[in-house]
C-alpha cells in the first residue's frame, strides 16, 4: 500500500514541524490521532481536515464527530474517510483545525509518496520531530485567563494573607491577587480610568 509523507506546520510557529507518514488507505482518523501524538496534544477536543488547494483555501471538512442533524447536509466523518478518498495532488494541502475555542491552526503539505509500506513501521508514524510544540493551553494563559484549580489557589491565599493580618489587607495587597475594589469601579464614577477600545 502507498505511504503519504506529510509536513506538518503551526500556523502561528514557522520553527517547529512535524513530518509524518501514513497509508492511503488509513483514515483521518488515524491521522488525527498521530498528529496528537506529535505535539503531545490530548484528544479531549474537536477537531476538522479541510481540503485545501495552493492559496490554502479551505473546500471539503472532514470532521471529528457529526455535529448537525440536517439529515440533507452530508457530513464526511473522520473514521469513515480514508486518506486515498481525498488526497488527489501530489502536493495536496490540508487544513487542520483542533479545538474550536483554541482554534490551533496546523498545515499540511503532502511532499512524498512511497509506492509500498515498509514492513518494519507501524503507520501512522512520526518520521521527523523538529523543534518543542508549544503548551496546548498556552493561548488560555497568553491572554490572562486562569483556570478554575488556578483561580481556587488564588483565593486561598487571599484569604490566608486576610486572616495573618486580622481580616483586614491592603489595597496594594489586595492588587497583588487581583481583587482590588478598583477593578468593581463602574466607567464614568469618580476616579474610574475611561478606557480606550483602541488600546487593547
Amino acid at each position: 500500500m502507498a505511504v503519504y509523507k506529510f509536513k506538518l506546520t503551526f500556523e502561528d510557529y514557522d520553527d517547529i514541524f512535524r513530518v509524518i507518514e501514513i497509508k492511503s488507505g488509513q483514515t483521518f482518523l488515524d491521522f488525527h490521532k498521530c498528529i496528537l501524538q506529535s505535539i503531545g496534544f490530548d484528544e479531549k477536543q474537536l477537531a476538522s481536515f479541510y481540503m485545501s488547494n495552493d492559496s490554502w483555501k479551505k473546500f471539503d471538512e472532514i470532521t471529528l464527530e457529526n455535529m448537525t442533524d440536517d439529515p440533507d447536509k452530508p457530513v464526511l466523518e473522520m473514521k469513515s474517510s480514508k486518506l486515498s478518498q481525498h488526497v488527489n495532488d501530489p502536493h495536496q494541502k490540508i487544513i487542520y483545525i483542533y479545538d474550536f475555542i483554541e482554534l490551533w491552526t496546523m498545515h499540511l503539505e503532502l511532499f512524498g509518496i512511497d509506492i509500498k509500506d515498509n514492513p518494519k513501521y507501524d503507520y501512522p508514524r512520526i518520521a521527523k520531530s523538529v523543534g518543542l510544540a508549544p503548551k496546548q493551553y498556552d493561548k488560555v494563559q497568553r491572554f490572562g485567563l486562569v483556570t478554575e484549580n488556578e483561580f481556587d489557589e488564588i483565593t486561598k491565599n487571599y484569604l490566608d494573607k486576610t486572616d495573618e493580618l486580622g481580616g483586614e489587607i491592603s489595597d496594594e495587597e489586595a492588587g497583588e491577587f487581583g481583587l482590588s475594589d478598583e477593578a468593581e469601579t463602574e466607567p464614568g464614577e469618580a476616579g474610574a480610568e475611561e478606557t480606550n477600545v483602541d488600546e487593547i
